[in-house]
């Protein structure tokens, strides 16, 4: 693999970085020095938000509206961000909405809504940047999936978002096939027991709600650390793999799995 040109700051591109986990993890990539540029809807609810969190970890931030649901929408993305920024050393596809509902009440539109949110939304941003990390010879890709999405798993009353999830658990363990000799790791992070996506490390600590053997929830930090790792050069040769951040929960499968 070619080495990539160290004179230049690492560029991470995030997706649905308006808030919540997304937000964090833009403000742990901002704390191990990449400039980010935080994707949000056209609509830009909460952009500014962002922004200002990552400008306060001493980071830079630049935000870019974009519907990356759409073919078009996604390659405005990369071409803005890659044309601002110079190169994008890091994709983080964050936009994945959820729904709680049986199959048998679930729309077609709504079926839609969860494979165009979780899968082709990521399909299409990584195909629009893929071309950028080709030529560096380097990159890292970074997606998420759900608690148990490795091992396509069944969960009541989560059918659409299961199927986006497993589907794109597969995609991306492909893509670290395809895309590996080109120096690009795939790799997916499963988030789990997360119960406040702005507490950090410290304020979960504190709290006792927790259902998980580490005996403290989550944290936007335990996320994104996770993240900033797969994203890091130490982390080359790590591809293809699912990255479970839970503190040892396995909650969709005990909540959704069991009859009645």
């Amino acid at each position: 693999m070619m080495e990539r040109d160290r004179s230049h700051a690492r560029v991470a591109l995030v997706t649905g970085s308006a808030g919540g986990l997304m937000r964090g993890v833009c403000v742990s990539l901002a704390r191990r020095g990449f400039s980010i540029a935080a994707q949000h809807r056209p609509d830009g609810a909460n952009a500014d938000e962002t922004a200002a969190a990552v400008r306060a970890a001493g980071g830079t931030c630049f935000a870019f509206p974009a519907d990356v649901t759409t073919a078009a929408g996604a390659s405005s993305l990369v071409d803005a961000a890659h044309g601002r920024l110079g190169r994008i050393h890091a994709l983080v596809c964050g936009v994945g909405p959820m729904m709680i509902k049986d199959a048998i009440d679930t729309s077609p539109e709504e079926f839609d809504e969860m494979i165009s949110g979780n899968l082709t939304s990521a399909f299409l941003t990584i195909r629009a940047t893929l071309t950028v990390m080709r030529e560096q010879r380097y990159g890292r890709i970074v997606c998420f999936g759900m608690t148990g999405s490795e091992s396509t798993q069944g969960f009541r009353h989560l059918s659409a978002y299961v199927a986006a999830k497993a589907g794109l658990t597969a995609f991306v363990k492909t893509l670290a096939l395809e895309e590996g000799p080109y120096g690009i790791t795939c790799n997916l992070v499963n988030p789990g027991d997360i119960r406040d996506k702005e507490a950090n490390r410290k304020t979960a600590a504190e709290r006792r709600d927790y259902r998980n053997p580490t005996t403290r929830p989550g944290s936007w930090e335990d996320v994104g650390d996770a993240v900033a790792f797969l994203t890091s050069d130490e982390a080359s040769f790590v591809n293809g793999a699912v990255l479970t951040v839970s503190g040892g929960w396995q909650g969709f499968f005990e909540k959704y799995s069991r009859w009645p």
